[in-house]
């Protein structure tokens, strides 16, 4: 059952008049004659999400019942639409076959067959009436199918008859049935409910393949609403991760420092400010030849100094306890390395340095180097 449908029955007659009906839920509600179903429902449009059906007459929507038992249903339905084209007095390739999507391969395969023509004029005339069906579902299939002998109705002011293996327009009734043929009329109750449930269950549709209907992708601004609000969440529990780890962060780092500060004060009694407890015990160190000053600074001045001799390596460096740098530099000359040595006196470092040889004629300086 759908929520909301209209039904628009196109009349035989070129001069003839649409007949419509709207449903909601399972009951017509309204119906009428002619084209101003709008104004007639109090409606400026169709609301959104009605489902529309649009019925041609039965004459232009021949039916085929072709049995293929030997084939699986699908070959079946396909072999059934290509008999209904081949079989017509018009061209192939100007028809269009929609079938019933039967899978039992002993039952009949419904086919409706119709011109691509007469298609496209039905679907122009509801663009300009402002329609734009998803359903088009021939009228004899509205006829409860017969266990045996015909149904006959009234399908939009039309006769229909149907048969277990045909289907036409009701005034072909004395060309097509024989005189002792068994025809049940059905209530046009019937009819109408048949109708109302081919809303959601059409048995053919013949808006499909090329005449399909394109779908509009709309958006669910429900669904986007939902998408922003766990987006804003997602973000905001991140922010307060990282706002948490930050605290942390700090918390800790204070700590830190308070600790340092008061193993600080155990040589420094007066120190309030871990900063400069911190310059003044370097200092001390310094004094002392210990600190890291005492080492990295005669450290880099090395590294300075050899930068103007590149054939000077370094084979072993140390550090006393009293912060004096020893390192043994190695050279093919002496002279690369009394650049060195140069360098760092000129650096203002103090130096001692004692020369020899090893086994493979290179030439050795064991130096000291003190700020």
């Amino acid at each position: 059952m759908v929520r909301e449908g209209f039904v628009v029955a196109l009349p035989e007659a070129a001069d003839g008049q649409p007949r419509w009906m709207r449903v909601v839920g399972d009951a017509v509600v309204q119906s009428g004659e002619g084209t101003n179903w709008l104004s007639a429902c109090g409606l400026a449009a169709l609301p959104e999400g009605c489902v529309v059906m649009l019925t041609p007459p039965a004459a232009l929507t021949p039916l085929h019942f072709i049995v293929y038992p030997d084939l699986a249903a699908r070959q079946g339905r396909a072999a059934a639409r290509l008999a209904a084209v081949s079989d017509a007095i018009v061209p192939a390739e100007r028809l269009f076959a929609v079938d019933n999507g039967n899978n039992d391969p002993a039952r009949p395969h419904v086919v409706a067959s119709l011109t691509r023509a007469d298609m496209v004029h039905w679907l122009a005339w509801c663009a300009q009436h402002g329609l734009d069906p998803d359903l088009i579902v021939p009228a004899p299939l509205f006829l409860p199918e017969p266990e045996t002998g015909f149904t006959r109705g009234m399908v939009a002011g039309a006769a229909v008859l149907r048969g277990t293996d045909m289907a036409a327009p009701g005034d072909m009734a004395a060309l097509l049935l024989p005189a002792d043929a068994l025809v049940r009329d059905i209530s046009d109750a019937i009819v109408e409910d048949a109708m109302v449930a081919a809303l959601a269950a059409p048995p053919i549709n013949l808006r499909s393949s090329e005449f399909a209907k394109q779908r509009q992708r709309t958006i669910d601004n429900r669904a986007l609403r939902r998408m922003a609000l766990w987006t804003g969440l997602i973000l905001l529990a991140s922010l307060l991760i990282a706002l948490i780890g930050i605290a942390r962060y700090r918390m800790e780092a204070a700590r830190l420092d308070r600790d340092s500060l008061a193993l600080a004060q155990q040589v420094l009694p007066q120190a309030t400010d871990l900063i400069a407890a911190q310059a003044e015990i370097e200092a001390r160190l310094a004094v002392r030849g210990a600190g890291g000053s005492t080492f990295s600074a005669p450290l880099s001045g090395l590294i300075n100094a050899m930068q103007g001799a590149p054939g000077v390596a370094v084979t072993a460096l140390s550090r006393d306890p009293d912060g004096l740098l020893r390192v043994t530099l190695a050279a093919a000359r002496a002279q690369d390395i009394n650049i060195v040595l140069v360098a760092l006196q000129s650096a203002g470092f103090t130096i001692t340095a004692t020369s020899s040889q090893d086994p493979g004629g290179r030439t050795l300086a064991d130096i000291t180097v003190k700020a």
